[in-house]
């Protein structure tokens, strides 16, 4: 299933305006690098914390809201 949210985000950010990515890692409290690794789905995997945050940012982000801002 990771493998799905991953493209998910892939998809959305490839449409997102620019510093979407580094909003979207001020909002779950991380650094802009780790979203990067998390969405090369080489190096490192969240947890299911941030994973649940990173659902719901992209359903909201979906949606046409924002809550990162």
């Amino acid at each position: 299933m990771w493998n799905v949210v991953v493209s998910l985000l892939r998809q959305t950010m490839v449409q997102a305006p620019r510093g979407t990515r580094a909003r979207l890692a001020r909002y779950l409290g991380l650094p802009r690098q780790r979203i990067t690794d998390f969405l090369s789905g080489k190096r490192r995997l969240p947890d299911a914390e941030i994973t649940l945050r990173l659902l719901h940012w992209l359903a909201e982000t979906r949606a046409g809201r924002d809550p990162s801002v």
